[in-house]
């Protein structure tokens, strides 16, 4: 009995060192991601995995230049990620728009060189956001 329980426990604790290998690429998305808006933080994502799969939140800053004045932030529109999805150097995810509750579908995909794309087919606008990992 005491020999079967030994072994019970080596199994479960084998299995358990294997579930990192299974959260490969994850690591490559996880941290914060910045893009720019004339010189301003134009959006931040911020991508974590503490339950396991990816999950994260994105800000839409509103940048204006006044007549005469530099750009600068006036506002943010914070979202959570809904939908996400990971397949290989894509990741997919949607976001419910405040004024109309309007789901919107983004992508992002990395890059060879550590950057990351972000676009928005549904958004209106300029479609593509370079992304940068803030360290």
């Amino acid at each position: 009995m005491k020999r079967r329980m030994f072994l019970l426990v080596l199994s479960a604790m084998a299995m358990s060192s294997s579930l990192p290998a299974q959260t490969d690429g994850y690591e490559q998305w996880v941290g914060v991601w910045e893009g720019q808006l004339e010189g301003q933080p134009g959006v931040t994502v911020t991508l974590g995995r503490d339950g396991g799969d990816v999950q994260g939140t994105i800000v839409f800053n509103v940048v204006a230049r006044g007549q005469g004045e530099q750009p600068h932030v006036i506002g943010h529109d914070a979202h959570v990620l809904t939908h996400v999805d990971l397949n290989g150097t894509t990741l997919a995810f949607h976001v419910v728009r405040l004024g109309d509750g309007r789901e919107l579908h983004l992508e992002m995909r990395l890059g060879n060189d550590g950057k990351a794309v972000l676009e928005c087919a549904d958004c209106g606008g300029p479609s593509a956001t370079e992304l940068t990992p803030i360290h």
